[in-house]
Parts: structure tokens; sequence; C-alpha cells
């Protein structure tokens, strides 16, 4: 299927099976009073974001319109943009970038914990279709992984074309979870069982369905941005840049109280046996925080 720009002009292509899936989310925001909640994970530079842009301009064409200041508003590279676009819009598309760290379980406070809930609802309320990129999709917080209709993983790999070898970004492996076939919760499955045994060689669930990404390189055309690649880029690096400024802001003192209540915790549960749920009460601790810190070897 041939998708067009906001002035009418061949942009992107995308096969039947992925068109039809998408047509599915925007009629569930358009016309069931629904929201439509997606993550795709892969490595740093492997096209998730590219990816990502193209789903959600095939379910909402004016994520592209103008290619405006209004475009890059629903693009969020953290929490804080990310929740002015769920408050600002409604059915349509939101996509949270790289730097979406509220919905990373080790860093999911008490009080973020209740934001998080907060915010699910409004995407419930706006019907809005949310895609989240991140690069390992176990990092994120159960509540997002349950609430999520579907998951999917993207990669980068090479094809033969024209005689050389030619890097393809954005493949995409699809599972979501459907009536009857809930592959969405079989990969995730597979994910937490590979995490836990190191030598599980079971190969992964077989995918809803398999998109090629786009070869990159001297003779094929540029990848498309639907919001315009100059200030998507421009945004990204001033996100990078606010994120590096604070990390400085952070100091030592800071990156010892972290440290200390992570040994606190750990003194906890080796001299008493108490239970994680029992700790997260003692706490005030959300419960997967307190998995994540047991399970980190220092």
């Amino acid at each position: 299927m041939r998708i067009k720009d906001y002035k009418g002009r061949n942009k992107l292509s995308v096969s039947s099976d992925l068109h039809e899936f998408l047509m599915r989310c925007r009629e569930k925001i358009l016309e069931e009073d629904s929201m439509v909640l997606g993550i795709l994970w892969g490595e740093v530079g492997c096209g998730k974001s590219l990816k990502a842009q193209h789903m959600g301009v095939v379910v909402d064409p004016t994520l592209d319109k103008g290619i405006d200041k209004k475009s890059i508003e629903r693009i969020g590279f953290d929490h804080e943009e990310f929740i002015d676009a769920v408050i600002k819009y409604r059915q349509s598309a939101v996509i949270g970038d790289e730097g979406i760290t509220l919905f990373f379980s080790r860093k999911v406070m008490t009080k973020e914990g209740r934001l998080i809930s907060e915010l699910m609802n409004q995407i419930r309320q706006k019907n809005l279709f949310v895609i989240i990129c991140v690069p390992n999709l176990l990092t994120i917080d159960a509540t997002i992984l349950e609430s999520a209709n579907f998951v999917g993983y993207v990669w980068e790999s090479t094809k033969e074309i024209g005689g050389r070898e030619v890097k393809l970004k954005g493949n995409l492996a699809l599972y979501p979870k459907l009536d009857g076939d809930n592959s969405k919760d079989r990969i995730i499955q597979h994910l937490k069982i590979k995490k836990s045994k190191p030598n599980y060689y079971k190969s992964p669930p077989e995918p809803f369905l398999r998109e090629p990404g786009n070869p990159i390189g001297e003779t094929f055309k540029k990848p498309w941005y639907p919001v315009g690649q100059k200030k998507y880029l421009e945004k990204k690096e001033s996100i990078l840049i606010k994120y590096k400024e604070k990390e400085e802001k952070i100091g030592v003192l800071d990156r010892k109280r972290i440290n200390q209540r992570d040994s606190g915790i750990k003194a906890l549960k080796r001299i008493t046996g108490m239970t994680e749920r029992a700790i997260s009460a003692a706490t005030g601790i959300p419960r997967g925080t307190i998995n994540e810190i047991l399970a980190t070897r220092r």
C-alpha cells in the first residue's frame, strides 16, 4: 500500500497485512471509543523511531500535516513532553521516543507510579494511538506491558541488492494481543525466560506479521520522516543536551544516596528474609523497583 504525505505525494509503502492491522487500530480510536498502545523495542539506531512515525502516520495522517510545530509536539523525548501531548490531543497518534524514562520500571518510584495510572486513564479517555520506543522491552513497567495492545521487535540487517551488501533498517516483527491469538504475551514470556536462563536457546514465537526495513545507502531514497527530518533531529539533539546537563547536576551525593538505599534494601532482605511485597509495603518503594534492586549484583 502506498502512503501519501499531506501534499498527496507518495512517500511510503507498507505491506497489505500491516496496513490492514493499522487500519484496525485507526478504527478503534475513531469509532470505538478505545485506545491503542504499542511498544517497539530494539537496539539503538535500528530504526525504531522512524518505524513508529511510519506506523503513526498510517493511523493518523495529520501526524505530518504542514510539518509544523504541532507535528513535532506529538513526538515526546522525555515524559514531560509526552504527558503534554497526551493532554493536548484526542484521537491522534502520539509517539514516545527513546527518552521516555517514565515507563522504565527501575525509575518508577511511588509518585510516578500513581502518575502512570492517571496517564493510562488519559490515553484511554483521549482515544489515542500511542507507540513507545525503548531499547529493552523488559525495562518497561509491568502496568504498561499489561496494557499494551501490541509489541514489536525492530532490527537492522543486510541484504544483497544489485550485487552489493546493503543495510536494511526498521525490520519489524509484530506481536499483537488479539482475540484468540495473544502473541504479545508469548513473546514477553519468551524474553523473560531467556533473561532468567542465559543458556535458553528456544526460538522466539512466530510473530503475527513481519515487515521488511528500508535499504540505506547512496543509491536509495533517504528515509522519510513524516514530521520533517531536520526538525526531528534538531529536537532530538536538544533533548540529549538537556539530559546531559541534568545528569551533570545530579552530583555524587545523589548517587551515593541511591547506592545507600539499594544497599539497605539488600541488607533488609538478607537479614530478615522479608518478601519483596513486605519490603515494598514497609519502605513505600514499588515492588518492581524492589525486585530490580535485589536482582542487581554489586
